[in-house]
C-alpha cells in the first residue's frame, strides 16, 4: 500500500503545528521569567520593547496556530502557503529569542550574558522536541536563534564570551547531528501510522461486508429450515386426506414398539379398510371417493386422542395407533369410530348410501416386531371382510367368527 507524500507531509505539518500550540504558552511564561530576571540589571525600558514585541509576536503567533488547526482546515486543504505563515512567524520568535542579548545585556556583562545564553539553550531545545520532524523548519529557526546571539558574543571583546560563542555553535551543531536521524524515524513512523489506519478502515470494511454476508447466509439458512420444515411436513401427512403418510405412521409404530419393549408400555394397533370403496370410485368418480376418504379422516380423527395417530397405509386403507391402550379399552373406542361412520350423512356424496369401515385389531405382545404385528390386524381385518364387513375384529371375536363359519 502505497501513500501519498502528501498525505503524510500534512500529517507531519498537522503534528508540528499541534506540538506547537502546547508548547506556546511555556514560551510566554519563559520570556515573561528572563525579562524579569534581567530587569534589576538591565535598563527597564530595553527589556520593556523587548518583552513587548515578544508579547505581541506570541499573541499573533498563537491566533495562527489556532486558525490553522480550525477543524474545517485541517484536512488536504493545508497548503504550503499556509504553513509557509507559519515557519515565517516561528522564524520571527526566533529572531525575538535571538536579540535578547542584544537588548537585555547592554554592557555585554559576562554572568548576564551566559544567563542568555542559557535561555536560548533552553529554547533551542524546546525546536528540536518539537520542530525535528520538519527538517528545513528546525534548521532555519535554529540558524535564526544561534546566528544572532553569536554575533553578539563575538563583537562583545571579552575573551570568555569567545568561548561561550564556541559552546554556541557546539551545540547548535550537537542539535543537527542528533536531529538528522531523528527525522527518518518520525517521517516513517507517521507512514506506518498512516497505513495502520487505512489497513484498519479495509479490515473493518471487509468486517461489515462479512457481518452483511453472515446476516444474509443466517437469513438463507432460516428460509432454508422452513422449507426444511414444510417438506417435512408434507413428507409426513397424506396430501389428500391430512392423515399421516405411510412412511410416518410406521416411524411412530415403531416409536411405540421401543417404548412398549423398554418400558412395558401398552399399545395397541388397527388397520382400517372402508367397505365397497371400489363401487363408491365406479359408481360416483374418483373426486366422490377422494371426498369420502377426506371425510373419513376428519370423523375418525374426532374421535382420536393427542397420543393417538392416524396414518393413510394405502388407497382406502388405514393405519391407526392407540398409545398407552389395552385391548378392552381400544375396542369400544374403535366400536364408536365404526358407528360415527356408518351414522354420518353421506347423502351429499353418495345418495343415501352408506360408507362403513371393517377394522382388524391386535395388541402389543413381547416378542411381536411391527411387521407381524401389521400383519396380524391385517389378517384380522380380512377375517372381518369375510364375517360380513362394518365392524371391529380382534382376535377372541376373529377366533369364534372362523369357527361359526367351519
Amino acid at each position: 500500500m502505497q501513500l501519498s507524500s502528501s498525505r503524510v507531509e500534512t500529517a507531519v505539518r498537522l503534528h508540528v503545528l499541534r506540538l506547537t500550540v502546547d508548547a506556546q504558552p511555556f514560551s510566554m511564561i519563559a520570556a515573561a521569567l528572563l525579562a524579569l530576571t534581567l530587569l534589576m540589571h538591565s535598563p527597564w525600558p530595553a527589556v520593556a520593547g523587548w518583552w513587548g514585541c515578544m508579547l505581541c509576536a506570541q499573541l499573533c503567533y498563537r491566533q495562527l496556530l489556532l486558525r490553522l488547526l480550525q477543524p474545517d482546515r485541517i484536512d488536504l486543504s493545508l497548503s504550503q502557503r499556509d504553513f509557509l505563515c507559519f515557519c515565517g512567524a516561528t522564524l520571527l520568535i526566533s529572531l525575538l529569542w535571538s536579540c535578547a542579548p542584544w537588548w537585555l545585556v547592554a554592557d555585554n556583562d559576562p554572568l548576564y550574558m551566559m544567563l542568555v545564553l542559557l535561555w536560548l539553550a533552553a529554547v533551542a531545545a524546546a525546536y528540536a522536541a518539537y520542530f525535528f520532524s520538519v527538517r528545513p523548519l528546525f534548521y532555519l529557526a535554529l540558524l535564526v536563534l544561534v546566528l544572532s546571539a553569536m554575533l553578539k558574543l563575538l563583537l562583545s571583546g571579552v575573551p570568555v564570551l569567545y568561548l561561550a560563542a564556541l559552546s554556541c555553535l557546539l551545540y547548535g551543531m550537537a542539535l543537527v547531528v542528533v536531529i538528522w536521524p531523528l527525522h527518518r524515524i518520525i517521517r516513517d513512523s507517521f507512514v506506518a501510522r498512516d497505513e495502520n489506519a487505512a489497513l484498519l478502515n479495509e479490515l473493518g470494511a471487509q468486517q461489515q461486508q462479512l457481518e452483511a454476508v453472515n446476516l444474509q447466509l443466517e437469513e438463507q439458512g432460516r428460509l432454508l429450515d422452513e422449507a426444511l420444515v414444510k417438506v417435512e411436513e408434507l413428507v409426513a401427512h397424506d396430501p389428500l386426506t391430512g392423515a399421516l403418510s405411510r412412511r410416518a405412521i410406521l416411524l411412530q409404530g415403531e416409536r411405540l414398539l421401543e417404548q412398549a419393549s423398554l418400558a412395558g408400555q401398552p399399545f395397541c394397533l388397527a388397520m382400517l379398510d372402508l367397505d365397497h370403496f371400489k363401487s363408491i370410485n365406479d359408481g360416483f368418480g374418483h373426486l366422490v371417493g377422494d371426498e369420502v376418504l377426506r371425510q373419513t379422516c376428519l370423523l375418525l380423527g374426532a374421535e382420536l386422542r393427542a397420543s393417538d395417530s392416524l396414518g393413510r397405509y394405502g388407497g382406502e386403507e388405514f393405519m391407526l395407533l392407540l398409545s398407552g391402550a389395552e385391548l378392552a379399552q381400544a375396542q369400544p373406542r374403535l366400536e364408536q369410530m365404526r358407528l360415527r361412520l356408518q351414522q354420518h350423512d353421506w347423502s351429499d356424496l353418495t345418495r343415501q348410501r352408506p360408507v362403513t369401515v371393517s377394522i382388524g385389531l391386535v395388541a402389543w405382545q413381547a416378542g411381536l416386531d411391527l411387521p407381524q404385528l401389521i400383519r396380524r390386524a391385517d389378517d384380522l381385518l380380512y377375517v372381518a371382510k369375510r364375517a360380513g364387513r362394518n365392524r371391529v375384529m380382534v382376535e377372541q371375536t376373529a377366533a369364534l367368527a372362523e369357527k361359526g363359519r367351519a
